[in-house]
C-alpha cells in the first residue's frame, strides 16, 4: 500500500468524487448490466427501485432495457448484502455472494455446530436445482434437528449455506417477490478472490473509503478483506477529519468546486448505504430522518441529499411530490422539477401528463 499522507481531501472533494464514479455528474450510455457491474449491485428490495437508480445514471435508459437484462440472464435478482435483494451484473454474483455471507456462514456454524452442514450442503444443491418458493425452503429446513419454526430463520440458514438466485419475472418492474430460488449453477471463487474483486469494485464506485466503509456496505467484515489491499495495490489519502482512506490508483477526483447536478435517486440507492460515515452524501441534519432505513427515494443537490420525493399515478396524469429538507439554493427547483419531471415517465411511462409539486 502506498502512503501519500501529504494529501488529504475536503468533503466536497469526496462528494463530487463519488458523484463522479456513481455516473451523477453525466448519464453514461451503457447497457443496464455493465452500468450495474460498473456501479455495483443495485438495492432491489422494492421492484422499480433499480429501475430508478439506472435512470438517474443512463442517457436514454427505458425500463425495458432493464427487464430485457433479467430475462436474458444478463443481470440477476438475489439476496447477498446485508441480507437484502439486489440486481446484482450475473457475471459477478459468485464473488459478491462468497464475500457477503462470511459473516453468517460463521454465526450458522457455530449455532448449528451438531449438524453435517457440508453434507447438507451437498443434499440441497442437489434438490434446489429446481425452483424452489419461500414456503418449500421453510418445510424442508423445518425439518432439520434443531431448526427454530419461526418464518425467517431457515430462510436465512440456506441462503447462508447456498448462493440462490431468483428466477425471472423476478426483477420485473412489477415483481412482487414471490418468484422461486434456484442455486446458481457456477463455482464460487476463494474468498481471497472474491474479497479482491469487491473490493475493487468498491472503491471504483465509492471511493475514497476505509475497509470499515467497505465492511459495513458488504455486510462483510473488515477481517474478510485481508490482505484485498494490498493485493490491490491501492493508494491511502486522508478524509477531513485526518482518517485514512484507500482508494485505486488513478481513480477520478474531480476538484471541489465541481459542479454537481440535482438527481432523483431510488430506494435506499447504494450511495446512502455506502458508507459507515455518510456525512460526503447525507448531511448531519438530515440523518435523524433516517432516511436510509425507511428507503424513502431522495433528491440530492450539489451531491448531497436536500430532498425526498414520492410519485402517485391519476388518471393519466403522474405525480411528483417533492419534499425538501434543507434550504435549497438559488436554481435547485428547476433543476429538480426537470429531473423530476424526466423520472416520472420511467415511473409512469404512458400517462399523458406529469406534474410536480413541492410540499
Amino acid at each position: 500500500m502506498r502512503e501519500l499522507p501529504e494529501r488529504t481531501l475536503t468533503r466536497e472533494e469526496l462528494t463530487a468524487a463519488l458523484a463522479a464514479r456513481q455516473l451523477l455528474l453525466e448519464r453514461a450510455q451503457l447497457t443496464p448490466a455493465e452500468a450495474i457491474r460498473r456501479l455495483t449491485p443495485l438495492q432491489a428490495q422494492f421492484a422499480p427501485a433499480p429501475y430508478i437508480a439506472l435512470a438517474a445514471r443512463l442517457e436514454g435508459f427505458h425500463r425495458d432495457a432493464l427487464e430485457a437484462a433479467f430475462a436474458a440472464g444478463d443481470v440477476v435478482k438475489t439476496t447477498i448484502m446485508r441480507t437484502t435483494l439486489h440486481a446484482v451484473a450475473a457475471d459477478e454474483y459468485a464473488a459478491y455472494a462468497q464475500l457477503s455471507r462470511q459473516a453468517r456462514l460463521r454465526n450458522l456454524r457455530k449455532v448449528h455446530s451438531d449438524l453435517d452442514l457440508q453434507r447438507l450442503e451437498t443434499e440441497l444443491r442437489v434438490w434446489l436445482r429446481e425452483p424452489r418458493s419461500n414456503t418449500e425452503l421453510r418445510e424442508r429446513l423445518w425439518q432439520l434437528d434443531g431448526m427454530t419454526q419461526d418464518a425467517w430463520t431457515p430462510i436465512l440458514f440456506v441462503r447462508t449455506l447456498l448462493p440462490l438466485v431468483q428466477l425471472p419475472p423476478a426483477g420485473a418492474w412489477a415483481d412482487r417477490g414471490r418468484a422461486p430460488f434456484v442455486v446458481h449453477d457456477g463455482a464460487l471463487p476463494s474468498l481471497e478472490d472474491a474479497a479482491t474483486h469487491v473490493l475493487r469494485r468498491y472503491l471504483a464506485a465509492f471511493g475514497p473509503a476505509s475497509l470499515r466503509d467497505a465492511a459495513s456496505w458488504s455486510g462483510a467484515t473488515q477481517r474478510d478483506f485481508a490482505g484485498a489491499a494490498d493485493r490491490l495495490g491501492v493508494v491511502s489519502v486522508r478524509g477531513p477529519d485526518g482518517a485514512k482512506l484507500l482508494d485505486l490508483p488513478g481513480a477520478p477526483l474531480p476538484p471541489a468546486d465541481t459542479p454537481l447536478p440535482a438527481r432523483l435517486l431510488g430506494h435506499w440507492d447504494q450511495p446512502l448505504l455506502a458508507y459507515a460515515d455518510r456525512e460526503r452524501i447525507m448531511p448531519a441534519e438530515i440523518a435523524p430522518l433516517k432516511l436510509t432505513i425507511s428507503g424513502d427515494p431522495t433528491v440530492t443537490v450539489d451531491g448531497r441529499v436536500a430532498a425526498s420525493w414520492a410519485w402517485e399515478r391519476g388518471e393519466r396524469v403522474a405525480r411528483i411530490t417533492v419534499t425538501p429538507h434543507v434550504a435549497l439554493r438559488r436554481g435547485a427547483r428547476t433543476e429538480i422539477r426537470a429531473e423530476a419531471k424526466r423520472t416520472a415517465r420511467i415511473c409512469e411511462p404512458d400517462v399523458s401528463r406529469v406534474e410536480v409539486a413541492f410540499a
